[in-house]
């Protein structure tokens, strides 16, 4: 419990979408228990996009990563290392806390206290160590422990992602276009960050077909760079009332559109936890991946899991798991859900 006498804090979080979402609650947190202090965020350039300075923190220093590691060169790192320690910080919070390097700037900047969990064989560069219970365990959770052991209260565990007037304005705008209505639009996302992770894109179509049949809904198909192909050939199998959105060239555009909408559908992937921070009821498609890992977080959101479960998977793993969830087993779920959704609502 070291609440007192913080005024300048540095928090380290680097990585993928879903990754940095899961770690805003904690940010908040920070935030929320420490209101007059800076807060400094260390991390990569995706995250101006979902907490930007002035939001919930106070500053970024930007690193370059790719796949969650970092590809600056040692000499800029250095220099990084160098505008930390000038700030004087009172505690370091490291949460990216399986990240070797994360743990040495944590350690090296200079901060009175540092707090983290891991990587384990680097546990001895913090004041205050973090122990996580064994086996599964949601990665917001994760986030949430390390900020709590120094005396942070947690309001509310809901990730957060910043959207802009600007942002809101550009998803308001092209639903009054096309005519859409919130009560009456599914978003679906068929894409997921690797192939084999993803469910088959024609039983993305054959839901959503079913959607649009029994219940009259439009369907809003989101994507992604690189993901234009799949999304057309996804529109193409469903026909009439299927809508391509438009490319989203800002994570809050796309939280936009997805908090305009009723419900979302899609595989385990960056998007599912935008649709969970923006509070828009979630069905998850989880192949290889655990719900009580890396699920869509809260009982607003409905996970379907694969029946098979193995500890690792390979690729081929991963492939059988997704087709292993038939359309019928699926279908089930997302009609009960929808139709648990709209009771009482003039539809």
């Amino acid at each position: 419990m070291i609440k007192e006498n913080i005024r300048n804090i540095l928090i380290i979080k680097w990585g993928a979408l879903g990754d940095l979402i899961a770690s805003t609650p904690a940010i908040k947190a920070v935030r929320d228990n420490f209101p007059k202090a800076h807060i400094t965020l260390l991390t990569n350039s995706l995250m101006s996009q979902i907490v930007p300075p002035k939001f919930i923190v106070d500053e970024h220093i930007i690193v370059s990563t790719n796949k969650n590691k970092l590809t600056d060169s040692l000499f800029k790192q250095l220099l990084v290392l160098q505008q930390l320690r000038k700030k004087k910080f009172d505690l370091a919070i490291n949460l990216k806390w399986t990240s070797e390097r994360a743990a040495i700037f944590t350690y090296l900047c200079g901060a009175k206290e540092t707090v983290s969990s891991g990587p384990k064989r680097l546990m001895n560069l913090y004041t205050i160590k973090i122990k996580h219970p064994n086996g599964r365990y949601h990665e917001i959770h994760r986030n949430l422990d390390i900020v709590k052991s120094i005396g942070c209260n947690v309001i509310d565990e809901n990730p957060v992602i910043y959207i802009s007037e600007e942002e809101q304005k550009y998803a308001d705008n092209f639903f009054e276009m096309i005519g859409l209505e919130t009560k009456k639009t599914v978003c679906v996302h068929p894409g997921a960050s690797k192939i084999t992770k993803a469910w088959m894109p024609e039983r993305f179509a054959e839901v959503s077909k079913r959607l649009i049949k029994n219940f009259g809904v439009k369907i809003l198909l989101t994507w992604g760079e690189k993901e234009r192909e799949l999304v057309d050939f996804v529109l193409s199998k469903i026909g009439n009332g299927a809508i391509r959105a438009p490319q989203t060239r800002t994570v809050g555009q796309l939280a936009a559109l997805i908090k305009n909408s009723f419900m979302f559908f899609s595989n385990c992937t960056g998007p599912m936890n935008v649709a969970v921070a923006v509070k828009t009821p979630t069905i998850a498609l989880l192949g290889s991946s655990h719900p009580d890992d890396w699920g869509a977080y809260g009982n607003l959101h409905i996970n379907i899991k694969s029946p098979l479960v193995l500890e690792h998977y390979s690729e081929d793993d991963e492939k059988k798991a997704m087709e292993l969830l038939t359309v019928d087993y699926v279908w089930e779920i997302v009609q009960k859900r929808y139709s648990e959704l709209t009771k009482g609502l003039d539809c």
